[in-house]
């Protein structure tokens, strides 16, 4: 199994001895990026984000990390992107249902054991994270979690000064 970690560590599958979120080599090799156009006020300050997608035809990629600036969007959303190199995302075709949370960290908490503490209970409700320079980590929320649980420990996280949070994307229902 290959990690990429130039600039983002990637993917859904955890390292078990580093905690480096990698793809295997050969799903790497068939995916492509596409990019997202950010709105001005995202939390890297950038103008754009690419992520990598699964591509499945006529312009429509299934997208397979989550995203650390771009809001609306979520791991395995469909959307559809136009272009040839880099293609340029212009719309959601269809939901995933996974929601998505950003966590922002003071350097070195993602190696800290009140980290631990906190992740851990989001880990054992199925939440996976991304990180970009171990700061910046990108929560998904599988269609199957409870989203209530899942906010009330990114909540708790925040109030013990773990971390700070914000939504991205909540593709979960929230009535009640």
């Amino acid at each position: 199994m290959g990690c990429v970690t130039s600039f983002l560590i990637l993917a859904h599958v955890l390292s078990p001895l580093s905690g480096v979120l990698c793809f295997s080599e050969d799903i790497l090799e068939n995916l492509v990026k596409v990019s997202v156009t950010l709105t001005s006020n995202n939390i890297q300050n950038a103008s754009t984000e690419t992520m990598w997608a699964e591509p499945l035809g006529n312009d429509l990629y299934r997208l397979q990390n989550s995203p650390f600036a771009a809001y609306g969007f979520s791991y395995l959303d469909v959307v559809k992107a136009i272009g040839n190199e880099t293609p340029e995302v212009v719309e959601i075709v269809e939901s995933s249902g996974h929601s998505t949370y950003r966590v922002l960290l003071e350097a070195g908490v993602l190696e800290s054991d009140r980290f631990g503490h906190y992740w851990q209970k989001l880990e054992n409700i199925g939440c996976t994270f991304e990180g970009s320079q171990s700061k910046l980590l990108s929560i998904d929320v599988p269609p199957s979690t409870n989203i209530f649980a899942a906010y009330s420990i990114l909540e708790s996280g925040e109030s013990a000064g773990v971390w700070e949070f914000e939504e991205a994307k909540c593709a979960h229902s929230t009535e009640t």
